[in-house]
Parts: C-alpha cells; sequence; structure tokens
C-alpha cells in the first residue's frame, strides 16, 4: 500500500502541507530511512501502526519546494539555493537551521529546515492582547541574537559574507511552543556571493520596517537591520504599529520624516533605559545606532534587568500554544532532544489532516514570504 501523504522529495516523505505562498510551499515531513516501510502509512484510517523509524520518534521536519507552476523559471531555483547556502552558515538557537537541500526526482529544487511548531510574533503581539514587556523584550534580543549570527556568518574560508536580512519583520519572527524566537526567511537577503541580485535602485522588504537608507534605496550595511529590528520592538512593546500610511508613499515618509514617540509614553511601566535602548536602534543616522545586532540585544537585557521586567519563556510558550492553528496542536506535546519527533499516532494525525485537505496561509508559519526573483 503507497504513503497516504501527500507524496515525496528526494528522501523526505511530505506528511502534510503547512503553508503556501507565492513563491514556494512548505510541508511538514520525515526522511525514510530504513525501515519506515518505504512511505508506508501508519495507520492514517485511524489505526496506529507500529513498524518503521516513527515508531522510533525520528525527527520531523519542514520541506519548503519551489509551487509546481513556478518550477521551469530558473529564477525562482537560485534564489531557494542561495536561501540554503546562506542559512547553512549561520549557527544560532535562534535562527531556523537549514539542514539540507537537493532536487526531487523532476529536479525541482527543494531545501529543507528545522521544523518550528509555533506562530509569528506577529500572530502573537496582535492587540488587544500584550505581551508582558519582559517577554516582548526578551524575545527581540533573542531575534537581534539570530541575527547577529547571520551577520557573522562566514565562508568556508573565514571570509565574512556580509549578510544582510533586509526583511526583518514579526512575520519573519517564529516564536514556538518553547518560548524561543527564530530568524527565518532568507528570500531577500543579501550575501556576497549571492548569485540573484537585486537592481540597483530596487526597494526590498515591508515598507513599514525599512531603514532610512532602504527607503532612499542607498547602499545597506548590518545596521539596516538594526533599525528594522529597532521597528519590531517598538511595535512589540507599545502594542500599535510605528510607521503607517494610506500609501506607499506616505509609509515612506513615516519611516523617513514621522517623530517616534518614546516608549515610556506609550507603555505603562516602561521606563527611561528602555525607552533609550529602543531609541538609539531606530536613529535614522546610521552612525548613531547600535553598531551590531549583539550590542542591541546586550542593552535590551541589561534596561528590562534595570526596570525589572524580568522575562518568562513558559510564560510565552503557553501563550503560543494558546493560540497555535489546530493543525499544529497535535505537534505541540510531541518535542523531545533534537526537536519535534514523530510516533505512528502522531504520523497518522498529519496524514488525516492532509486527507482532509486541512493546509495553512503563508504567513501562519513564518516561513513563507511572497516575492518574485529579480534577474536583474
Amino acid at each position: 500500500m503507497g504513503s497516504t501523504g501527500p507524496g515525496a522529495v528526494g528522501p523526505y516523505e511530505l506528511l502534510v502541507r503547512l503553508a503556501t505562498g507565492g513563491m514556494a510551499e512548505v510541508f511538514i515531513a520525515r526522511r525514510a530511512g530504513e525501515g519506515a516501510g518505504g512511505g508506508e502509512p501508519d495507520g492514517a484510517g485511524g489505526g496506529a501502526g507500529t513498524g518503521g523509524v516513527a515508531g522510533s520518534g525520528e525527527p520531523l521536519v519542514a520541506v519548503k519546494r519551489i509551487r509546481a507552476d513556478l518550477r521551469s523559471e530558473p529564477g525562482y531555483a537560485a534564489m531557494l539555493f542561495d536561501e540554503a547556502r546562506i542559512a547553512s552558515r549561520i549557527a544560532s538557537p535562534h535562527f531556523v537551521p537549514v539542514l539540507d537541500c537537493g532536487l526531487d526526482g523532476g529536479g525541482a529544487p527543494y531545501i529543507v529546515m528545522e521544523l518550528v511548531v509555533g506562530v509569528t510574533l506577529k500572530h502573537l503581539t496582535r492587540p488587544p492582547d500584550l505581551l508582558d514587556v519582559g517577554d516582548a523584550l526578551d524575545l527581540i534580543a533573542q531575534a537581534a541574537e539570530g541575527l547577529h549570527a547571520a551577520h557573522e556568518a562566514r565562508d568556508s574560508s573565514g571570509e565574512l559574507l556580509q549578510v544582510i536580512h533586509r526583511d526583518m519583520s514579526p512575520s519573519n519572527i517564529l516564536v514556538g511552543v518553547d518560548g524561543r524566537a527564530r530568524i527565518c526567511d532568507l528570500g531577500l537577503a543579501y550575501a556576497l556571493r549571492r548569485t540573484t541580485r537585486t537592481k540597483t535602485g530596487t526597494v526590498k522588504g515591508k515598507l513599514s520596517y525599512l531603514s532610512p537608507e532602504q527607503a532612499h534605496a542607498r547602499p545597506l550595511d548590518r545596521r539596516s537591520d538594526v533599525f528594522s529590528l529597532g521597528v519590531v520592538a517598538w511595535e512589540a512593546v507599545a502594542g500599535r504599529r510605528l510607521f503607517v500610511g494610506s500609501s506607499m508613499l506616505s509609509i515612506l515618509h513615516a519611516v523617513l520624516e514621522r517623530e517616534v514617540p518614546p516608549l515610556s509614553s506609550e507603555r505603562e511601566g516602561v521606563g527611561a533605559a528602555v525607552s533609550a535602548v529602543v531609541a538609539r536602534a531606530l536613529e535614522r543616522d546610521r552612525d548613531a545606532r547600535w553598531p551590531t545586532a549583539a550590542d542591541f540585544a546586550r542593552a535590551l537585557r541589561a534596561a528590562a534587568e534595570r526596570e525589572g521586567h524580568a522575562p518568562s519563556r513558559g510564560r510565552v510558550g503557553a501563550r503560543v500554544d494558546a493560540i497555535l492553528p489546530e493543525r499544529l496542536k497535535p505537534l505541540a506535546p510531541s518535542s523531545g532532544p533534537g526537536g519535534w519527533r514523530a510516533t505512528p499516532a502522531l504520523i497518522a494525525a498529519l496524514r488525516s489532516m492532509h486527507a482532509a485537505g486541512v493546509t495553512g496561509a503563508a504567513d501562519e508559519s513564518g516561513i513563507l514570504a511572497p516575492r518574485r526573483p529579480s534577474r536583474g
């Protein structure tokens, strides 16, 4: 009997589609190793099989591949492999790692990532429920540490890759049921040896999170990402958007000109120390900003401690679990050393979701961001 899932790519059995977007789709998958039964079902019809690697609880992963209707366009494949090459050089508990990449039997590219069971910071900070100030600052500090690891990534010869994320926003920060934040999605990232390039003068990223130098389409360095993460920090604490407008031009004007209110005026209990740290990240003169994301993280933690904002990853994890999309809830208790583990019952549940047509939207997973490749 063949697999009741959505198929396979390379050595990976796809179990259920997690998300889909403008360029790619993401699946929860497992590696079909020795004893896995060649994709034999583990009781998708309601029973739970006991054979194969699934019975021993192998890690589940996230497999990202180009959408079927776009696989003939070479630009997309190059973007996906660029993302894999860059991410494979980043080592941080706060950055979603790429574990593998390759071509499936039809020659279509795919990348394999750590599976993060959680939601994006965008979903976690939706009004009216605000994150505890200490939790918000801790999540931003974690994201800043992941971002710094990306900025410090080097090639095999030790040369700095000069990675710039260019798309830091709440949608690209995943928060797991373990209460940990992870940066994801390098689809728009710049790196020294990237094969796909942005045309000169082209603005990349979400408008409300652009740095002033991005808005002016000027050369960027890592401090551009610090500014964008500063916007995310301000919003996560204040509980509202910072740079908004009714048109692209009005948003860009806000990024370049609008006064940024101090956080102490936006949220009760936030003092001058936290306000000053975030305000420095939001300096429009990049020479006045925190020079690195690591500096920003250290300053945030010190200011939070000074003002008595104690974080709790258990509290964050419980909140993530409470708002987790229904299709992911069976995964929440399945974590173990090395990530989320497959069991026969869980495999059956995932295949049942696939059979029932359950799938996700792009920004619920935080893994996808619709875009078209640049050939400039």
